[in-house]
């Protein structure tokens, strides 16, 4: 009730609270009970005497469960509690809460008035009456007398019974002997037993002690009327005048004004409740007036209520004297509504069987449309419930039922189907059906012909007159008073039934994935920043609940620490949870363990650090214990990270020489490398180029082919030459290298200039003496692609000469250029280079020859590069000439035809001619034997590595720039290899330009893919 406000100044106004659960004892002065309230408890409970009632304890039974125990009873027994409110005391310092001040004058003094005992009206009266009952009862609580007063008691009506005049004049002794000593006298007894009636004790001073009524009259339990005369229950419905106008409101309140708690006329008012809640869905307000067409419809529904005055129903449902006891439940939906009703089944040895409705329940289907068959699953629903509260009340009164003698009887097909069914069911199905299966067994349901089913009248509803008359309503159907052989048999249940959930099959390993924090930021200082926001504002939620301040401001060294702790914390947890646990319990780690050899221990953030042997150590906590790192862990290269770039990008060893100061990473050196490796900073600064697979040798290097018909051309220089005899001023000339691609035989021609005319007349010069080349093989300088375009240029202008177009398209050269920028492609011919400029460079020795000297001199230079061995000496002592180029230049013309094989035909049968040649094929023999099985060994670039793929981003090196200002280029396209190697690729700059490169000189910039697969 809280504290009233006085209208004195000068009055205190108390302000108490009553705690959750009052201490009662025994008042020595008096025979009442007196409740005593402990302020001290109350002022920590915030409870108020009105929220009692509300937030308390349970006490009050339900009236469901006590009426259907009553009917349960053979002999049925009431009485009630005289005054029972005002037989409660409150303790004297609590009766300032029911404090009067009143005067009926205004110039009288006021007068103070203080109300000792519970107070009718106030919300917690109904709780603080009722909690004495059960303190008496808690004394006894384990003898059937004890159950009766916690149990049968609604606030101060008793209603109960037992099976014997002796047993309930028992109760009536026990009952009114402890209730009366405790202040709690019982009155008005009642009995549908005559003989018991006579044998209680009567009081004369009390004329309503007993209650003696005639044989018509009825008494009112808990809002039923009961005739104890005949044992039976009666409705009463007064005379109803129609009011003039009738509200959603009024409608209400006249379909709730037949009080039916037991739902004996469920299958009735059903139709009142349908009736309401299409009223419901017309949108109108509580109290707007309804239509003359809906106010005649409900008049003529209720008044046919009247004729339930006539209606009488037997207050005992069990059959007296019966062997066993059967459950029968009944459920069934329509589209408005669905229900469940229970009868009760005695039978006897004799095979006598009798059967009564025990209780019922309706429910109106939801407004919005919904299929019938998941109606009648909501009905098998509230069934199983029902029947799993009444199970509890036949406990009560020692009534065990075992799962035969309960059974559960449904129209459906589908829902039987749907309980038996081992397929994945939609969600709205699946719960309900798992709720069934919990209270109650698949054995326990049956199938039952419509016309059988009684709970069908619930779910259509039907009129007074027809409920009365109805056996199937009352009684069951006619078969259920039979053996089990009469009843009805389940039919084959259907195999497609509504409401399957489809199932994906997934077929997947799971992961543990980090923390959703570790994703969304990838840096160690927004990580421990965010967390400590998150921190705070958690801990400024529960400050006001544990009285603290609450944090604002700037974020403090103190909230990073904690921040930083808690991730520590989280990586050695998820990483080392063996070694955590052996170091909690007191273990040593095992010996299998990384951390064997630290003598790890768990500091008092319960983070694991180094124990070591620098405990005695002069320095800093950190540095001698060192927090241990997960080596796996994402924190930890989270922290890598941030040391790395704050230390400006240092290389591995002063990382990790910094890391160590406050952490002991394991595989410190193998993460410091990888995280150097992976910053994008210190790859620009020094690129790691992987060169591709070295190709396999070309179709022109291993087919055989006379010298120089295959040949590579390159310029080298320049030279100084003196200009004449008398003028010693140098002038530059160029040495033009031509190289067989099958004898590496090499040719020199000198060149005064790179002029493309200069090199189309050495050319001629080339050919004239080594003969017509087919293929030409060369890099891009500007001089080739000059001749190779002059040449084309040439052949088009003398298309129309027939003999020089026939004669030129015979000897026609295929020139084939090497990618821009990759001299490795032309290794052949840069080797001639370098060892023709080797030569000449120790023979001139500096000394300026004239044009004709130099030309004299290269060709000394040829002959010398021509007589070098193309494979290393035999072992026979006999054979003392190594195969050369020089083998493959002389003894034949330049122009040398295709030739007949004579190398295997014996000397003494072949001529002088033919003996020529076949020494010169016995070359190409030993060339095939000897030199060729060299070339299987690659050199360099054995290691396959990754192809370039379009889209990739990449360092494109530049000699001519330092490495941090190499452009950034993508790649567009690739020129895979035969073999399926990259090793030409067409990039894009910033500016869109493309152009073609040498994978070599590009350096792919490092992604997390990239090293997801390395490691």
């Amino acid at each position: 009730m809280g504290h009233m406000e006085l209208s004195s100044p000068d009055i205190h106004k108390p302000t108490y609270y009553l705690p959750h659960h009052p201490v009662f004892k025994t008042d020595s002065t008096t025979t009442k009970m007196r409740v005593v309230f402990d302020g001290s408890a109350a002022s920590k409970s915030g409870l108020s005497l009105n929220d009692i009632m509300l937030r308390g304890p349970k006490m009050q039974p339900d009236i469901f469960n006590i009426l259907l125990r009553f009917r349960l009873h053979r002999i049925a027994l009431t009485a009630d509690v005289e005054k029972m409110y005002r037989q409660v005391l409150v303790s004297d310092e609590d009766c300032d809460l029911q404090r009067i001040v009143y005067r009926s004058q205004p110039e009288e003094p006021l007068r103070h008035y203080k109300l000792k005992t519970v107070t009718y009206g106030t919300k917690s009266a109904s709780f603080l009456a009722t909690r004495c009952l059960h303190e008496l009862g808690a004394l006894i609580e384990n003898t059937p007398i004890g159950r009766i007063i916690c149990q049968d008691f609604y606030v101060d009506d008793l209603i109960s019974g037992g099976d014997t005049d002796e047993e309930c004049f028992d109760i009536h002794k026990q009952v009114h002997s402890i209730l009366g000593t405790a202040g709690f006298p019982l009155r008005k007894w009642c009995s549908s037993s005559s003989t018991l009636l006579n044998s209680l004790p009567h009081n004369q001073k009390d004329p309503n002690f007993m209650i003696n009524l005639t044989e018509t009259e009825v008494l009112s339990a808990l809002g039923l009327l009961w005739q104890p005369s005949i044992d039976s229950f009666r409705f009463a419905m007064k005379n109803w005048n129609a009011p003039q106008h009738i509200s959603k409101r009024t409608l209400l309140s006249d379909i709730n004004s037949v009080y039916d708690p037991l739902g004996l006329l469920s299958s009735v008012l059903i139709k009142g409740k349908i009736f309401i809640q299409q009223v419901w869905s017309l949108k109108v307000g509580w109290d707007d007036i309804l239509s003359e067409e809906i106010r005649s419809k409900w008049l003529k529904f209720y008044s046919s209520l009247v004729a339930l005055n006539g209606l009488i129903i037997p207050r005992l449902a069990l059959l007296p004297e019966s062997d066993s006891y059967e459950l029968h439940g009944f459920c069934d939906a329509s589209q408005h509504a669905y229900g469940a009703c229970i009868y009760i089944r005695s039978s006897k040895q004799d095979g006598d069987a009798e059967v009564k409705l025990f209780t019922a329940r309706s429910r109106v289907a939801p407004i919005k449309t919904t299929t019938i068959p998941r109606l009648e699953l909501c009905g098998a629903l509230l069934l199983s419930e029902l029947v799993n509260e009444i199970k509890d009340e036949f406990s009560n009164i020692n009534i065990k039922f075992s799962t035969e003698n309960i059974h559960m009887w449904t129209d459906s097909t589908i829902v039987l189907a749907w309980l038996n069914s081992l397929k994945p069911l939609q969600v709205y199905v699946a719960n309900r059906v798992a709720q069934i299966n919990e209270l109650s067994c698949e054995i326990q349901w049956h199938h039952t012909p419509t016309a059988d089913n009684p709970a069908d009248l619930i779910s259509r509803g039907v009129d007074v007159g027809t409920m009365v008359s109805s056996e199937l309503w009352w009684q069951g159907p006619k078969w259920l008073k039979k053996e089990r052989s009469c009843w009805p048999d389940t039919p084959i249940l259907p195999s497609e039934i509504p409401e399957i959930r489809k199932v994906k099959l997934i077929l997947a390993t799971t992961n543990k994935e980090p923390f959703w924090l570790l994703k969304k930021y990838s840096t160690w200082s927004k990580l421990l920043r965010t967390t400590a926001l998150v921190q705070r504002f958690v801990s400024n939620c529960k400050a006001k609940q544990l009285n603290h301040e609450r944090c604002n401001g700037f974020i403090s060294v103190d909230e990073m620490n904690k921040a930083r702790s808690f991730w520590l914390m989280q990586a050695q947890s998820e990483s080392m949870s063996n070694e955590i646990a052996d170091l909690r319990s007191g273990k040593m780690v095992h010996r299998g363990s990384c951390l064997k050899a630290l003598n790890p221990f768990i500091d008092d953030q319960g983070l694991v650090r180094v124990g070591g042997r620098l405990a005695y150590a002069p320095g800093q906590y950190n540095t001698k214990h060192p927090i241990v790192l997960p080596s796996k862990s994402l924190i930890t290269k989270l922290i890598f990270n941030y040391e790395h770039i704050r230390l400006m990008h240092a290389g591995p060893q002063a990382l990790l020489a910094h890391i160590t100061l406050n952490y002991w990473p394991i595989r410190g050196r193998q993460i410091a490398a990888q995280i150097v490796r992976k910053c994008v900073t210190c790859f620009r600064a020094s690129p790691q180029f992987t060169p591709p697979l070295m190709a396999p040798l070309p179709s022109v290097r291993v087919t055989i082919a006379r010298p120089f018909a295959n040949s590579g051309v390159d310029l080298c220089g320049p030279i100084f030459v003196r200009s004449g005899l008398r003028k010693v001023s140098p002038t530059k000339s160029y040495i033009c290298v031509f190289i067989c691609m099958v004898t590496r035989a090499i040719h020199l021609e000198l060149v005064s200039s790179l002029s493309t005319e200069d090199f189309l007349a050495a050319l001629s010069r080339f050919m004239s003496r080594r003969g017509q080349c087919t293929d030409l093989h060369s890099d891009n300088g500007t001089n080739f692609v000059g001749a190779d375009r002059t040449l084309k240029t040439y052949f088009k202008a003398t298309v129309n000469s027939n003999k020089v177009h026939d004669f030129l398209t015979m000897r026609e050269i295929k020139w084939h250029f090497i990618p821009p920028a990759s001299p490795h492609f032309g290794g052949l011919w840069e080797s001639a280079v370098k060892s023709a400029k080797k030569h000449l460079l120790r023979v001139s020795k500096g000394v300026l020859l004239t044009f004709d000297e130099t030309r004299t001199l290269l060709c000394q230079i040829e002959a010398a590069l021509n007589s070098r061995p193309l494979s290393p000496l035999s072992l026979d002592p006999n054979d003392f000439n190594a195969l050369t180029p020089g083998h493959f230049l002389i003894g034949g013309p330049l122009m040398l035809p295709p030739e007949p094989d004579v190398s295997s035909i014996p000397q003494n049968r072949l001529k002088r001619y033919s003996l020529m040649r076949q020494q010169m094929q016995l070359f190409w023999k030993r060339w095939s034997q000897e030199y060729l099985p060299q070339l299987h060994r690659r050199g360099k670039w054995t290691k396959p590595n990754r192809n370039f793929c379009v889209g990739d981003l990449a360092v494109l090196r530049d000699d001519n720039m330092p490495p941090l200002k190499w452009p950034l280029v993508r790649v567009a396209a690739v020129h895979p290899g035969a073999d399926g190697v990259v090793r030409a690729v067409t990039v894009r700059n910033s500016t869109g330009s493309e152009f073609r490169r040498p994978a070599i000189k590009l350096s792919l910039l490092p992604t997390e893919k990239d090293h997801d697969d390395e490691d």
